[in-house]
């Protein structure tokens, strides 16, 4: 965002009443990204 102070509010202010949750495996949106590029595409 080019400035660290900022930022770090920003992030304290959207982090101050959620939980994380750190999840292990392959990644259901990564994956599906990885077909659209595999296709051929439509236009030349």
């Amino acid at each position: 965002m080019g400035d660290k102070g900022i930022t770090t509010a920003i992030l304290d202010r959207l982090l101050h009443k959620v939980e994380v949750i750190h999840l292990n495996g392959e990644s259901y949106r990564i994956r599906n990204r990885k077909t659209i590029f595999d296709t051929k595409s439509v236009q030349t």
